[in-house]
């Protein structure tokens, strides 16, 4: 599989040089390696003068016969090591910025300290990315709270993750909304009921809101709020991060959608916060694999070790 991977890389990153830095091989090795499978073949499988490179007739259905060996590949290594308990193999777990550093950070490290045999990789990207991710068989296992393709599965729910509207302090006065907020100490002790502190759906139209950029789930569900509650910002503004978007929310730029997770993680004093009247304020995160993944110890251990210690 070894000579597929190099193609497969080359076809993934859409050029040698890139390719190669990614492998960590040089791109003259790299450049050889290609040539000595293409004479093997008999044919090209990339067309060179095009940028980015382009597949070949033949380039085509290697890549289409990689994707039906690389998970059964796959699932025969992670079966065999399985015979030698958690003592061998590999682990790659895949989560946003948020997830990794404020959901699964102590998971992470407590099973690293668990098994230091085994070799953990961690892949950080947005939540769009995960699907390809755990398709092309680069990453084992990762959390997601959208598991509608038919090529994954769900193993379990991981965790509820409530979403509220983070408000700047100053707001409240400036835009006449309404004093029943919650602070971050509110939180913090949980002790609030949702309607309790619902926004005003008609002061939306006032805000500026600080929205995560396409490709991440809160895009997609923020806009779905929009539409089910009528009401729309008067501008946006474009954030890649989830906590990125809460500094400055913080910093007084504008409104934006935030978690009780990273409320609780980060203490903000200029902030206040209100919920929002939309079942889609609250994500139900799962752990996800391959459709037809052989389901490893090590994914089955650290599932059980999230869901023992985390909330």
């Amino acid at each position: 599989m070894k000579d597929m991977d190099l193609v497969y890389a080359i076809y993934q990153y859409g050029s040698f040089s890139k390719a190669a830095e990614e492998l960590f091989i040089g791109q003259s090795s790299l450049s050889m390696a290609i040539q000595r499978i293409e004479n093997e073949l008999g044919m090209p499988l990339f067309e060179r003068k095009h940028h980015p490179i382009r597949l070949t007739a033949a380039g085509k259905a290697y890549i289409e016969y990689y994707h039906r060996v690389k998970p059964a590949e796959e699932n025969m290594l992670a079966y065999i090591r399985d015979l030698n308990g958690l003592n061998t193999g590999t682990l790659t777990i895949g989560g946003t910025h948020y997830l990794l550093s404020y959901i699964l950070q102590n998971a992470i490290c407590r099973f690293a300290k668990a098994y230091p045999n085994m070799e953990l990789r961690i892949v950080e990207a947005q939540s769009s990315a995960f699907r390809d991710l755990l398709v092309d068989c680069r990453i084992d296992l990762a959390l997601m709270c959208q598991v509608d393709d038919p090529g994954l599965q769900s193993i379990g729910h991981a965790f509820y993750d409530d979403l509220l509207l983070a408000v700047p302090k100053d707001y409240v006065t400036e835009y006449q909304l309404s004093n029943n907020y919650l602070t971050d100490e509110d939180i913090r002790q949980v002790k609030f009921t949702a309607y309790d502190h619902y926004f005003q759906t008609e002061h939306i139209e006032k805000l500026t809101f600080l929205q995560l950029t396409e490709g991440n789930n809160l895009h997609i569900r923020s806009e779905k709020i929009f539409q089910q509650l009528e009401h729309r910002p008067a501008r946006i503004i474009p954030i890649q991060q989830f906590a990125t978007a809460y500094h400055l929310a913080s910093a007084g730029l504008g409104c934006t959608l935030t978690s009780c997770h990273l409320i609780q993680g980060m203490k903000k004093d200029h902030l206040v916060f209100y919920t929002l009247p939309s079942s889609l304020m609250r994500r139900d995160f799962h752990f996800v694999t391959r459709k037809d993944a052989y389901i490893s110890k090590a994914v089955q251990e650290f599932c059980r070790q999230f869901s023992e210690w985390e909330p």
